[in-house]
C-alpha cells in the first residue's frame, strides 16, 4: 500500500511537471499526501488547486480537516464555512467547525454549530459530546450535565461520555450521582485509572471512607507511583486515624518530588495527629512555600498548632509569621475611614463568620443576637463566608437587619461592600479556623476590628484591634503578651445554651460500681501521646478506676489502645464508646463521675455538656491561651478547686474524689442550680457587656486615641441599666 501511494504521489508530481495549473493533479497530490501523514505538503497542495480553480467545492471539508488537525484553526474555519455554502445539511461539517471555534474560545458560535449538528443527526452521541463540549466552555456546567445524560441514555457503553458526566457532576457537588457513573465507568473500563481516582474523591466527600480507600487502592494497582493515589489515599487513612499509614506513603509522595505542596501540607496534617508538632510545623512551613492557597493554607497550619504546642512564644512568633507575609503587603494600601465620629451614635457593627449554621461558635453567638437585635445602639450585619445553610442558618438570620453572602466574593469586592454599608466595628468570629476571611480584614475595611469566640488565639494581626473575652477565659496579665489585640474583658464572653432535649442528671454511678470512672468525649486529635501519659498517671494513682473514651472511631482507638498499653493501664480499665448523636452522647455521661480535659487545646463547649449533666471536669493549667478554655467555665460555676496546677496535684484531686463520692454525688445532684446561679446561662449579661465594651471601643475611636485594653464589670451594667 505505502509503495503504492507512492507511486500515486510521483505521478502527481509529474502530472504537475508537465501542466502547472492542472488543478486536479495539484487536489489528487494534496489528497494523497495527506493519506502520506504529510499534512503541511497537503494542505499546501490542496490551496493551490483551489487558487486555479475555485469551483472544487468537494475540497473545502478535506482542506478544513488538515488544517485543523495543523492548527490553523482560523483557516479551519474558513475551510468548514465555505464548504457549508455546498453542504449545509451534512452533521459532520457542522461538528467540525464547531470543534475548530472551540479552539479559538469562541463558544458561542461553537455552540450554536453543534446545536445545529445535533439536529441534523439527533440520536448520535458524537454530535451531542460536541454540543457538552461548547455548553463546557461557556461554563454552563448543569446544561453540560443534561447533554451528557442524553448521550449516556443514547450510548450506555460510551468510555469518554460516562467520564465526562462523573467529573461534571463532581463540579456540580453531586457526588451520589457521580459515584455512579464512576462506578459504571469501572465496569466498561477496569483499568481506568482517573476514573478510580475520581471515584475515591467522591468517596472521600460522601464520606464513606473505607470504600474510598479500596478505590485509591484500585487507582494504585494500575499506577503504583501515581501521585494523586497515593496523596488521596493518604488523607483518607487519616481520616480512618491511621496516620502512621498515611505518613508512609506520603514519604513516598515527597520521595518522588520533594516540592509537592498538597502532599507536604498533607504531611503537616498527619504529623500533628503523631504528636510531633515541630515536625508538622516544619512540613507546614514548607507548603507555605508551594501552595496554591497559601493563606489559608497557613491558617490551617496554625489551627493545629494551637492544639499541639505548649510553648507560648513559638505560639505567638508563628502567629506574628501569618501576619508578616498576609497583612504586611496591605499595610501601605489602608485607607481613611469616613465614618462619622459622633460618640453616642448608633453604631453599624458587623459579623464576619464562615460558621452561620450548626455550629459550636453559632450556638454561642445566637442567645446574644437574640438580644442585641433589639438594641437601639447597634444595627447588626452578617458577613456569611459559607454556601451551607441550615435551621440554624434560618434562624440567624433573623437576629440580623442585614445579612450578605461573601462567600466566593474576592477581598476586593467585600471590602467596598462594607465600606459602603458603613459599617463602624467588625467582628471577626473565625480566628485561624476554616473558611476565615483574616485576608479580608488585614485591608482594615471598617475603623475598629476585633475578634471573639471562634479561635482561643491571637490573629497576630495590627488590623485587628481587640480580642472579646472576660476575667477567667483571658485573666488580667496572664496572657496578654500572647496577643496582638487588646484584650477586653466583660462579665461574661459568651454565655452556654444546654440542649434543649438533654437527659435528666442521674445519681453518681461511682455510688453503684464502688469505683470512679474517669471520662472523655474530646476529639481522638486532642488526645495526645502526652495527654495518654497525663491520665494513665491519674489512673495509676487510683488503681480501681476507670476510664471512658467516648466519640471513638476505627483507627483512633487503636493507637490509644496502645499507648494506654505502654503506661501499664491494662485494657479492661478501658471503656470505648463510638460517636453518637447529641442525645445519646449527653446520656453517655450516666456512666462517669469526673470528666478529664486534654490539653494544650482544653476546650469549653465538651466541658460545658458535662457540667450540665452534673459531670465537672479535671483539669490543669497550661501556660498557652487554648489551656484556658476549662478553667474559665469551672470558675464561672465556682469550682476552681477542679483545676490542678500540675500533674501531682492532678493525680492528688483524682485520689480525693476517689475517696470521697459523696462529695461528687452532692455537687452532680446540684449542678444545673450552679448553672442557675452563675452568669453563664444569662446571655443578656454577655449581650449588654458586648455593647458596653463596644461604645467605649467607638469612644476611643472617635477621640484619636489608639486601641488599649477594655474593662466591663458587671457594676457597670448595672449603671447604664439606671442611667438608661
Amino acid at each position: 500500500m505505502t509503495d503504492k501511494l507512492a507511486a500515486q504521489i510521483d505521478h502527481h508530481r509529474r502530472a504537475i511537471r508537465a501542466n502547472p495549473r492542472d488543478a486536479r493533479a495539484h487536489a489528487m497530490l494534496g489528497l494523497a499526501l495527506l493519506k502520506r501523514d504529510r499534512l503541511q505538503d497537503g494542505v499546501a497542495s490542496l490551496q493551490r488547486a483551489l487558487e486555479l480553480q475555485p469551483g472544487l467545492a468537494d475540497l473545502h471539508p478535506v482542506l478544513a480537516g488538515g488544517l485543523s488537525a495543523l492548527g490553523q484553526h482560523e483557516a479551519a474555519a474558513d475551510s468548514y464555512r465555505r464548504a457549508l455554502q455546498f453542504q449545509a445539511q451534512d452533521a459532520a461539517l457542522h461538528k467540525g467547525l464547531s470543534v475548530v471555534l472551540r479552539e479559538l474560545k469562541q463558544f458561542d458560535p461553537a455552540l450554536a454549530s453543534a446545536r445545529r449538528a445535533a439536529e441534523l443527526r439527533p440520536n448520535d452521541a458524537e454530535m451531542l459530546l460536541c454540543v457538552a463540549a461548547a455548553e463546557n466552555g461557556l461554563g454552563d456546567v448543569d446544561a453540560t450535565a443534561a447533554t451528557l445524560r442524553r448521550v449516556c441514555e443514547l450510548a450506555p457503553g460510551h468510555v469518554d461520555a460516562t467520564y465526562d458526566l462523573g467529573t461534571t457532576l463532581m463540579r456540580l457537588k453531586q457526588f451520589e450521582e457521580a459515584a455512579a457513573c464512576f462506578r459504571r465507568l469501572q465496569e466498561l473500563k477496569p483499568d481506568h485509572q482517573e476514573g478510580a481516582l475520581r471515584l475515591g474523591f467522591c468517596l472521600l466527600e460522601l464520606k464513606q471512607l473505607e470504600a474510598a480507600e479500596l478505590s485509591y487502592r484500585q487507582a494504585l494497582a494500575l499506577a503504583p507511583d501515581h501521585p494523586a493515589a497515593l496523596r488521596e489515599l493518604a488523607l483518607v487513612l487519616k481520616k480512618l486515624q491511621r496516620p502512621e499509614e498515611a505518613f508512609a506513603l506520603l514519604e513516598r509522595v515527597l520521595a518522588l518530588n520533594p516540592d509537592d505542596a498538597d502532599a507536604q501540607r498533607y504531611m503537616s496534617t498527619v504529623c500533628f495527629d503523631l504528636n510531633d508538632w515541630r515536625q508538622g510545623l516544619h512540613w507546614g512551613h514548607l507548603a507555605l512555600a508551594h501552595s496554591a492557597e497559601p493563606a489559608s493554607t497557613h491558617s490551617a497550619m496554625l489551627f493545629m498548632l494551637s492544639h499541639a504546642c505548649n510553648d507560648p512564644e513559638v505560639l505567638f512568633a508563628e502567629h506574628r509569621k501569618f501576619a508578616e507575609r498576609w497583612e504586611a503587603p496591605c499595610l501601605p494600601q489602608w485607607t481613611p475611614h469616613a465614618n462619622d465620629r459622633h460618640p453616642q451614635r448608633s453604631l453599624q457593627v458587623g459579623f464576619v463568620s464562615g460558621d452561620f449554621f450548626n455550629h459550636a461558635v453559632a450556638s454561642f453567638i445566637e442567645p446574644i443576637l437574640d438580644v442585641l437585635k433589639h438594641s437601639n445602639q447597634v444595627c447588626l450585619h452578617a458577613y456569611s463566608n459559607s454556601r451551607k445553610e441550615d435551621s440554624h442558618t434560618q434562624r440567624l438570620r433573623g437576629h440580623f437587619a442585614h445579612w450578605h453572602l461573601i462567600a466566593g466574593l474576592d477581598d476586593d469586592t467585600v471590602e467596598r461592600q462594607i465600606r459602603a454599608d458603613g459599617i463602624d466595628i467588625l467582628i471577626d468570629l473565625s480566628g485561624h479556623t476554616a473558611n476565615n476571611r483574616l485576608t479580608l480584614l488585614a485591608r482594615k475595611p471598617a475603623p475598629i476590628q476585633a475578634t471573639w469566640i471562634g479561635y482561643a488565639c491571637t490573629t497576630g494581626m495590627q488590623a485587628i484591634d481587640y480580642f472579646l473575652a472576660d476575667q477567667f477565659l483571658r485573666p488580667k496579665g496572664r496572657f496578654d503578651d500572647q496577643f496582638t489585640e487588646q484584650i477586653v474583658r466583660m462579665p461574661l464572653a459568651m454565655p452556654f445554651a444546654p440542649d434543649p432535649h438533654a437527659p435528666a442528671v442521674n445519681e453518681l454511678p461511682a455510688l453503684a460500681n464502688g469505683y470512679l470512672t474517669f471520662g472523655s468525649f474530646h476529639r481522638a486529635n486532642k488526645l495526645g501521646r502526652e495527654v495518654i501519659a497525663h491520665w494513665a498517671h491519674l489512673l495509676r494513682s487510683v488503681p480501681d478506676s476507670k476510664l471512658l473514651l467516648g466519640g471513638m472511631t476505627p483507627g483512633a482507638d487503636t493507637r490509644l489502645l496502645a499507648w494506654f498499653e505502654e503506661e501499664g493501664i491494662a485494657r479492661e480499665r478501658l471503656l470505648l464508646r463510638p460517636r453518637v448523636g447529641m442525645g445519646e452522647y449527653l446520656k453517655m455521661h450516666h456512666e462517669v463521675d469526673v470528666c478529664l480535659s486534654p490539653f494544650p487545646y482544653t476546650g469549653a463547649t465538651t466541658v460545658s455538656h458535662a457540667l450540665w449533666m452534673g459531670v465537672p471536669t479535671l483539669t490543669t493549667l497550661g501556660p498557652t491561651a487554648p489551656n484556658q478554655g476549662a478553667a474559665w467555665v469551672l470558675a464561672h460555676l465556682g469550682l476552681s478547686s477542679f483545676i490542678a496546677e500540675d500533674a501531682k496535684a492532678y493525680a492528688a484531686l483524682g485520689q480525693f474524689l476517689a475517696t470521697n463520692p459523696a462529695a461528687l454525688a452532692s455537687l452532680r445532684s446540684t449542678m444545673r442550680e450552679r448553672f442557675a446561679n452563675s452568669l453563664l446561662g444569662y446571655p443578656g449579661v454577655t449581650a449588654a457587656g458586648v455593647e458596653l465594651a463596644l461604645r467605649h471601643m467607638w469612644q476611643r475611636w472617635c477621640a484619636g486615641q489608639p486601641a488599649a485594653p477594655i474593662e466591663v464589670r458587671l457594676a457597670d451594667l448595672s449603671n447604664e441599666e439606671e442611667a438608661a
